[in-house]
């Protein structure tokens, strides 16, 4: 039920100083249906969709992302973040950075575009033709590869910024859901029944409150 993949990207341009993230905290109560960590600052009053657009299960629960997004408490934010990791390339997660920095209202179109590329169309996100395609079948009105080029050193530090918060997470694999920056749930929690998925979202959301 899970996408593993590998979370050590070695690429000298970023320089990135992380180097595991794949690491779980030792003592967690078994008993609870989530993972819990130390809180992310920043990130409170947000939920998170983990994704991977090589990841058949991240494609499968993209549209319970999308619904989930539209009914999320007041004051409670949705974000999809790009699970880092060297399967789909650094320059996707350069890609999906810009996007959400520069053109944040078509962040879903490219997330989709993305899962449907890669797994329909059998496009690679390592490569920046095909990235130019998913962006053009998105929507973006600019070329994605030209975005990244003109604003590479603040789309670096973005993707250190969300290598970093993966790593405090601890995401492992895909899809997976932050909420409030301290708990951590995937749908092997409910055994791929996504109907007790919701609920048990849901919930934690609730409790988190």
């Amino acid at each position: 039920m899970r996408c593993f993949l590998k979370h050590t990207i070695s690429i000298a341009i970023l320089a990135l100083p992380l180097t595991s993230f794949a690491q779980v905290p030792n003592a967690i109560d078994q008993l609870k249906p989530y993972l819990q960590v130390k809180p992310v600052d920043g990130d409170e009053n947000k939920v998170r969709g983990f994704f991977s657009p090589s990841c058949g299960y991240s494609k499968m629960y993209f549209q319970f992302f999308k619904n989930l997004s539209m009914t999320l408490p007041t004051g409670t934010k949705f974000e999809f973040t790009p699970l880092v990791n060297k399967r789909d390339g650094i320059s996707y997660a350069l890609s999906f950075e810009a996007v959400k920095k520069y053109y944040p209202s078509y962040v879903n179109n490219y997330v989709e575009a993305s899962l449907v590329g890669v797994q329909d169309k059998g496009l690679s996100t390592l490569n920046w033709s095909a990235i130019e395609r998913i962006g053009k079948a998105a929507r973006i009105p600019a070329s994605i590869p030209k975005l990244v080029h003109d604003h590479f050193d603040d789309l670096r530090a973005d993707v250190q910024s969300t290598m970093a918060l993966q790593h405090n997470l601890t995401i492992a694999n895909t899809p997976a859901v932050s909420v409030a920056g301290t708990y951590i749930v995937t749908p092997e929690f409910t055994n791929g029944d996504a109907a007790l998925f919701s609920q048990l979202v849901n919930g934690i959301i609730s409790m988190s409150r």
